[in-house]
């Protein structure tokens, strides 16, 4: 760890943080410490570079010690400074909720593009988040569809209080009903309004595969929003039978998949009636979203 004894500089940090988190095994160590640094001196990382030869006070490497401590312990660099961006909307995030991921987004946008793309015309989109965690899918679709309202259920009051405090600190808690429920245990009258869109990114990590997750996932992110604690395809299967039961004909269900789900969930889906199936593929070439439309066993 740095010495008190010498002067460093923001610099300095960023070149020795860099090296020591690589000789640890860390990935992204550079950008891991320039977070961190942003965080102890309330800088954005631009500025880092900016003030580069900026000597740190004492104050201040003490509390860089104490968040890169926390980063040594596998405690991830989100839930150490508190925050993250999803979809270029920053969120608070601590342990109460999953961290927001990037093949998060892909679903976000897909959600987004379909809604632009034909349901732009509708005076009113209404849309059930299964599943709502940090809130973040529901606030950006909230954020960037004009003409939508969300119910976003969840079964965690703790998850539901930081998706709350997330919506009313990016404006958009008019337009989100947060509801405590338990998909699982839901009935076919749950709703007293049907819905045009249902999106879900629910637990779908398979309980065997819990073992395999790095140590900054399983030891420090909420179990019961990782995996269902069977085969990671129980909330799927919820959500193809109840799928026509809660939209309206033509409804649309969107839901983000695991490594390997996306062929299952669309057999899934297609067994209770879905139609019009896409798959998705994100980034690393993984089919990470499937796309179903269902026709209801009664509109509202």
């Amino acid at each position: 760890m740095p010495s008190q004894e010498k002067v460093w500089t923001v610099i300095d940090l960023i070149k020795w943080g860099t090296g020591y988190l690589t000789d640890k095994g860390f990935d992204e160590a550079r950008l891991t410490v320039e977070l961190l640094l942003s965080e102890t001196l309330g800088l954005k990382r631009f500025d880092l570079y900016v003030k580069h030869d900026q000597p740190l006070k004492r104050g201040e490497l003490d509390k860089f010690k104490v968040l890169l401590k926390r980063r040594l312990s596998h405690e991830p660099v989100q839930y150490i400074i508190g925050k993250t961006n999803f979809y270029s909307i920053d969120l608070k995030v601590d342990r109460r909720a999953l961290i927001p991921r990037p093949e998060t987004e892909i679903l976000a946008e897909t959600i987004i593009d379909h809604c632009r793309t034909y349901l732009s015309q509708r005076e009113h989109v209404r849309i059930l988040d299964v599943g709502t965690g940090s809130g973040c899918l529901a606030i950006a679709v909230a954020k960037f569809v004009k003409n939508s309202s969300l119910t976003a259920i969840d079964r965690s009051d703790v998850a539901l209080e930081l998706a709350k405090e997330n919506a009313a600190s990016t404006g958009t808690s008019e337009k989100i009903e947060f509801v405590r429920s338990d998909f699982l245990a839901l009935e076919e009258n749950g709703f007293k309004e049907s819905f045009d869109i249902l999106i879900s990114n629910p637990p779908y990590v398979p309980e065997k595969e819990l073992a395999t997750l790095s140590e900054d996932v399983r030891e420090f992110e909420p179990v019961d929003a990782l995996s269902d604690g069977s085969d990671g395809l129980t909330f799927f299967r919820k959500i193809s039978e109840m799928a026509p039961v809660l939209l309206r004909d033509g409804g649309w269900v969107f839901v983000e998949t695991g490594f390997d789900q996306a062929q299952k969930v669309s057999a899934l889906f297609a067994d209770q009636g879905g139609t019009e199936l896409l798959v998705k593929k994100d980034l690393s070439n993984i089919e990470r979203v499937v796309r179903s439309r269902f026709f209801s066993k009664g509109s509202a």
